[in-house]
């Protein structure tokens, strides 16, 4: 019988640094802003084409079907038409992508032709999510971003006359000095599209991120009511636009497969491409993070290595797993790590996590696992950012800082 898979495929490029970002921080800049045809990003496609074939037949051999197929980074719409072929071939070559629950590929407006995404479509992608952000001009400059309202309108139109089926929009709201308006616009416009889902995420000032050291030096901030407030607004016009709410931040006349088999520990996922997380047989491994170089002289390295079930993976696991409406299932836990849930949240880190969800809002505990309720869920994880902040009314501080 064959294992579901999850396969992931990582782009450290981008054409620019977002503000906001926290995901390429650990990438020197040098790295992340390398063109097409530059010898590090040619040497990157090698050696991530390299991993693919021989790790991907290893996989097949042990049984895997991959059930969904997922491009991200970084920006993997930076890829030129070449290198889009050059891995999905390489793809194509070992494992059997021909029946998917969801094949997505991540976008950036400014980097969408036609042409590139006939070639996405031409190896199989049928779902495109794209991080707009916003559809206010000056909020889009703000975060760093380089598309504009417009440009973002075109990318969706695009998408949609080359194919793509399923268009994910995803919008941030509860920035500093962000009134309702400007969340309702940006929520309307991204309605007005061909989308099938939209993911509305509150801001959070990341440490490492160039807004978060802007709010250190200003008197900017972001207060937890109207973060809540405009969350509320958002959900508002979303649901009663017929999309509804199935997990913090997710809205969807189609759900988005790829976040709840992560989220929910439906699967086994490997992950290609430097910095990329695997977790196959109960257990979690990373690529090394940093320069490219380190993964271009070896794409098999692994920097880490723990099991599911320890201090340095399950926090954040749970943490994934409970903005979810299903909230941690006993039966996926087990799969995926060889531990009873209980066992799981008797883990500290865990513990501590759980703790202050319950206080704040009430974990339903039952045999299927442990979740909150679902009207709940968001207010309770906007609390979780603000937990470690001296008092309201400051910035807000990550999950991390709460839960290590």
């Amino acid at each position: 019988m064959s294992r579901p898979l999850l396969v992931y495929v990582h782009v450290p490029f981008c054409m620019s640094k977002c503000h906001f970002c926290d995901w390429v921080t650990e990438i020197p800049t040098s790295d992340l802003l390398r063109r097409a045809k530059d010898p590090d990003r040619v040497s990157y496609v090698d050696a991530l084409c390299r991993q693919i074939r021989q790790r991907g037949a290893e996989l097949r051999d042990q049984g895997y079907q991959p059930v969904i197929h997922y491009w991200g980074g970084g920006t993997a719409s930076i890829l030129t038409v070449e290198e889009i072929h050059r891995i999905g071939a390489a793809l194509h070559e070992v494992l059997d992508l021909t029946d998917l629950r969801e094949s997505t590929i991540e976008c950036s407006p400014e980097t969408l032709t036609a042409e590139k995404l006939a070639a996405f479509r031409d190896i199989g992608f049928f779902r495109m999510s794209s991080g707009v952000q916003s559809f206010h001009d000056p909020r889009l400059r703000a975060l760093g971003r380089a598309h504009t309202a417009e440009s973002a309108r075109r990318a969706f139109h695009l998408a949609a006359e080359a194919g793509f089926t399923d268009l994910n929009i995803d919008l941030m709201c509860g920035f500093p000095g962000e009134d309702l308006g400007e969340v309702e616009h940006s929520v309307t416009a991204a309605l007005s599209l061909p989308v099938t889902h939209v993911a509305l995420y509150p801001f959070r000032p990341a440490v490492g991120t160039v807004l978060r050291r802007q709010m250190a030096r200003g008197d900017s901030q972001i207060l937890r009511a109207e973060q809540k407030q405009a969350y509320r607004l958002g959900r508002g016009l979303l649901t009663g636009a017929g999309f509804p709410e199935y997990a913090m931040s997710h809205f969807g006349r189609l759900r988005c497969h790829s976040d709840l088999a992560y989220f929910r520990l439906e699967m086994d996922w490997v992950g290609f491409g430097s910095e990329a997380g695997s977790l196959l047989d109960g257990t979690f491994s990373t690529a090394p993070r940093g320069r490219l170089a380190a993964y271009n002289r070896d794409p098999f390295a692994v920097a880490e290595r723990h099991p599911v079930a320890s201090d340095a993976v399950a926090p954040r696991l749970m943490y994934q797993s409970l903005t979810t409406f299903e909230g941690a299932l006993a039966d996926n836990w087990l799969e995926r790590g060889g531990v009873p849930l209980e066992k799981v949240l008797e883990l500290p880190a865990v513990r501590h996590l759980t703790s202050f969800l319950d206080g704040v809002a009430g974990l339903v505990r039952d045999q299927r696992g442990v979740r909150l309720p679902k009207e709940k869920v968001a207010e309770a994880f906007i609390d979780l950012q603000f937990a470690a902040a001296p008092r309201e009314g400051k910035q807000a501080t990550t999950a991390r800082a709460v839960f290590g």
